[in-house]
């Protein structure tokens, strides 16, 4: 259902008329001085590092910015702020998993924590990364074991699973054994599954870990190695051990942070506080519409449009 309405909702909306939105402009970006003006500034100055860039030979007038065959959440996702800007200005834009730095000043969901600065970040495909929940079962509820279910096409999945699948403790399978085994294939878990279990694993796949944005709302923990890539959730700023519990890439110190935090809940209850408050950042819709328009205009300054 969740999937039709946003589909629907913007199909209705491109029926719009663009002028109706760019008269709505300044009225947006002037109710950026209903909040705090230094939280502002940091998330934009972290979105958009550069303040001068240039635009590539594939930049597209947001006149001719139009849906592609493939990828559609992400121009939805755009389109409903470029929207309000002059049909002659023109965005560098590249969709889907985005594991590099670019060489123009260009849109993207996800970019590399150590970027070159080229990299906007805006939120896009967030029918599929922004999804919080609301969980009901307190943490000391929780069955003690570690939860992990996805796709194996990184050495890093290949290895968690290598090592944990029969775990007593782990219920760690992937779904699919394409590039995997078939002994390490596990049923499908819901999310609602997955919050029986105090501890959840995030681990990234072609770039950031889509189920970090729900474990982080929940009242299960976060277990995650160092992220490497960020996209609007701002992954690069969470703080080890304060928002999530950090483990090593080769995840040998997994089931020692696991028995810790069993024993030290009061710890673990303050971890997924700072969590869910970090994800309550992302939660006022309003604000994220004032920032994202925010972005774009200074997109076009930097690139002097």
């Amino acid at each position: 259902m969740k999937n039709f309405n946003f589909y629907v909702s913007n199909i209705f909306i491109s029926f719009i008329p663009k002028i109706k939105y760019q008269k709505k402009l300044l009225y947006w970006l002037k109710e950026a001085e209903k909040y705090p003006k230094e939280e502002i500034e940091e998330r934009i100055k972290y979105y958009i590092s550069k303040e001068t860039g240039t635009l590539g030979n594939d930049a597209v007038s947001i006149k001719n910015f139009v849906k592609p065959k493939k990828l559609s959440t992400y121009f939805f996702d755009l389109v409903q702020y470029t929207n309000y800007f002059k049909n002659s200005l023109k965005i560098n834009f590249k969709f889907g998993d985005v594991q590099e730095n670019q060489e123009f000043l260009t849109i993207v969901k996800s970019r590399p924590i150590n970027h070159t600065g080229n990299s906007v970040l805006m939120s896009l495909n967030t029918l599929r990364h922004f999804r919080f929940i609301k969980d009901v079962i307190p943490f000391s509820q929780k069955e003690n074991k570690i939860v992990w279910r996805g796709v194996i096409h990184k050495e890093n999945r290949s290895s968690l699973v290598a090592k944990f699948h029969n775990h007593p403790k782990c219920n760690i399978g992937q779904i699919k054994h394409e590039k995997g085994k078939p002994e390490w294939e596990r049923p499908f878990l819901s999310i609602a599954e997955q919050l029986r279990y105090k501890f959840i694993l995030s681990i990234e796949g072609n770039d950031v870990a889509t189920n970090l944005k729900w474990i982080m709302s929940s009242n299960s923990l976060c277990f995650m190695p160092t992220p490497k890539f960020e996209t609007w959730y701002m992954e690069g700023k969470l703080v080890p051990n304060f928002h999530y519990v950090h483990i090593k890439d080769d995840y040998s110190d997994m089931l020692e942070k696991m028995e810790y935090y069993e024993i030290h809940q009061d710890e673990a209850a303050l971890i997924i506080r700072n969590a869910q408050k970090w994800t309550t950042i992302f939660k006022d819709k309003k604000l994220e519409k004032i920032l994202s328009l925010k972005i774009l205009e200074s997109y076009f300054i930097a690139t002097n449009q």
